[in-house]
């Protein structure tokens, strides 16, 4: 006791001497993030963590304006100009856009880049789907390397937005021998592509995990630069000499930080004192009560600005409606059972007990910050008799009085036993309990699977799993529900992990995506909804405040509902701190 005792006394010393060494006058901004990106590849990685950093290192062609929440253009002059027909869309690139070894953006970039996504090859099978029923080709002008035209599959909701989120690629870094020249978008694009031994070989080194973890592979047109990478604790990012957009007067092409910092601090106990020491000088991802602790204290707010916001992002406990009978049992299958299971699910116990009330309930794919919100769905009660219920009639009964629930699968009697898989944390962990110690009340067991992100998301993609507690990353714009909830998104691995869908709810995600009237369209995505609520794949839990807590030394400390929440870009450093070394003053 004595020895552990003197080892905890010994870190805090440790803690205070650093920051204690923290010079406050550098014009560095740490910016806290509680997991570490599956990586930084521009097409093949796909998480919310990514994303926050690619606002800094990386550009699309336009962008959702975090303020005004209309789309802006970034690498363009203008927005597109559509013909008549909808199906052709006209980009003009800005010039003196350039590439870090001097090159300029042009049109083959662009051309280069929506192949990579569109390619087999590629692996993202999460994502492609978005933008093959959108992307039929890319038109080069000949008269004007930095014009060309995309040529649209159909008339879509999102042709005129398609670039929004596709991350530019430079083609003679990546494809110096113009291996993709000759390969049509046609051929990318066919049921039949063949995949010749040279494509192959390109794609092998462009899916290389190097291009996702290697600092010097981690290449962009955005302000900053990846410089370290330390794994499971940092991600260093720096201020690009000469970058092109110092000379642009958007908000976006700002760059007032030399150096950006983003310090992974996975327990929730830990960020609670990086913010009282002033460790880190930004937050988004900070414990709902450790920040309200913090917020009653004067010299936390005397050095931080802190606030608890609305936000698109969901969570959920998926449901997988299509297990394979051999590693997953098909406990899920019934639409009576999933429903039982929204029954007993406590989220407004959840909210109130592990957000101290500071979430709120949806029972939608759509955030209720949306007009194409459903809100004639109504929210599912914490209801155990009506469970047991609904288990009865979907013929799991306890045979033999032992408090589980059971059923004959196959001839064997299997019990109401599953894995409930989650990403490891402290938080994930007590809510996974609370959701069991319900559970149990009817007769059914889960057993809590924690796993790192990986192997979780690998898990997800996979469908090996039972159930699974999940959340999705949201955003004021169009969310397309190709990627979550079509058919097609199942059979190829993509992000439709518990296998919702069927005729009925594709031909309703096409309709959403496939016009461009605005009723047809909303009346489209409000029978998707009510048709996701009726199946039951999820179980729609809450969507938590986004939290904040911004240093005071900086100046342009907006807070947005829109993601990334703040523009860590636009921190200024105020010049009273800029001009003496400051030491932070610890929380007492």
């Amino acid at each position: 006791m004595i020895k552990k005792l003197l080892l905890t006394l010994f870190a805090s010393t440790i803690l205070i001497s650093c920051v204690n060494e923290r010079d406050l006058s550098k014009n560095t901004v740490i910016a806290h993030i509680t997991i570490q990106p599956d990586g930084l590849h521009p097409f093949n990685d796909n998480s919310t963590i990514r994303s926050y950093i690619f606002n800094y290192t990386q550009k699309t062609l336009i962008k959702l304006d975090i303020e005004s929440l209309e789309y802006i253009p970034s690498l363009v002059k203008d927005m597109p100009t559509a013909s008549a027909d909808n199906l052709s869309f006209e980009y003009e690139i800005k010039e003196g856009v350039l590439w870090d070894d001097g090159t300029e953006l042009n049109a083959e970039d662009v051309a280069f880049s929506v192949k990579l996504m569109l390619c087999p090859l590629t692996n993202n099978a999460q994502i492609r789907s978005n933008y093959t029923t959108v992307i039929k080709s890319i038109e080069l002008d000949p008269s004007n390397p930095m014009k060309f035209t995309m040529h649209a599959q159909n008339v879509h909701w999102d042709n005129k937005f398609i670039f929004s989120e596709l991350y530019m690629v430079q083609k003679n870094l990546w494809d110096p021998n113009g291996v993709l020249n000759n390969v049509t978008f046609a051929e990318l694009l066919s049921e039949n592509f063949k995949e010749t031994t040279v494509l192959s070989d390109f794609f092998n080194n462009y899916n290389d995990a190097d291009n996702s973890y290697k600092p010097h592979k981690l290449l962009g047109l955005g302000a900053y630069q990846v410089t370290e990478w330390e794994a499971s604790q940092y991600i260093t990012i720096e201020k690009k000499k000469d970058w092109w957009g110092a000379k642009d007067s958007s908000v976006y092409n700002k760059a007032y930080p030399d150096k950006i910092i983003f310090k992974i601090i996975t327990e929730d106990a830990s960020s609670y004192l990086a913010l009282k020491n002033q460790e880190i000088d930004v937050t988004t991802r900070i414990g709902t009560v450790k920040l309200m602790k913090l917020q009653e204290r004067e010299y936390f707010n005397n050095n931080y600005d802190s606030d608890f916001l609305d936000q698109y992002s969901f969570s959920y406990m998926g449901l997988n409606m299509k297990p394979d009978g051999i590693k997953q049992k098909p406990f899920f299958v019934d639409q009576k059972v999933r429903r039982a299971m929204a029954y007993l699910i406590p989220v407004d116990e959840i909210i109130e007990v592990m957000m101290h009330g500071q979430g709120s309930r949806q029972a939608s794919l759509i955030s209720p910050l949306k007009s194409t919100y459903n809100d004639t769905l109504k929210l599912i009660p914490l209801d155990i008799e009506k469970a047991k219920e609904l288990l009865t009639q979907a013929g799991w009964v306890d045979t033999d009085e032992d408090n589980i629930r059971d059923k004959m699968i196959n001839g064997v009697k299997t019990p109401f036993s599953f894995k409930l898989s989650y990403m490891s944390s402290p938080s994930s962990t007590e809510i996974v309990l609370m959701i069991k110690e319900s559970l149990y009340k009817a007769g059914v067991v889960a057993e809590p699977t924690p796993m790192d992100f990986t192997l979780f998301y690998k898990n997800a993609m996979d469908h090996n799993f039972d159930g699974m507690m999940g959340g999705w990353g949201g955003s004021a714009s169009y969310s397309n529900p190709m990627q979550l909830w079509h058919t097609s998104s199942w059979v190829t691995k993509g992000s439709n992990f518990c296998g919702f869908g069927d005729a009925e709810s594709d031909a309703l995600i096409e309709e959403a995506n496939l016009t461009l009237d605005k009723e047809k369209h909303n009346n489209a995505l409000l029978k998707l909804q009510a048709k996701v609520y009726e199946d039951q794949p999820y179980v729609f839990l809450y969507a938590t405040k986004r939290k904040f807590a911004i240093h005071k030394r900086f100046k342009n400390r907006g807070m947005y509902n829109e993601r990334p929440g703040v523009m860590l870009q636009n921190l200024d450093l105020k010049p009273e701190f800029s001009s003496k070394n400051l030491a932070p003053t610890n929380g007492q």
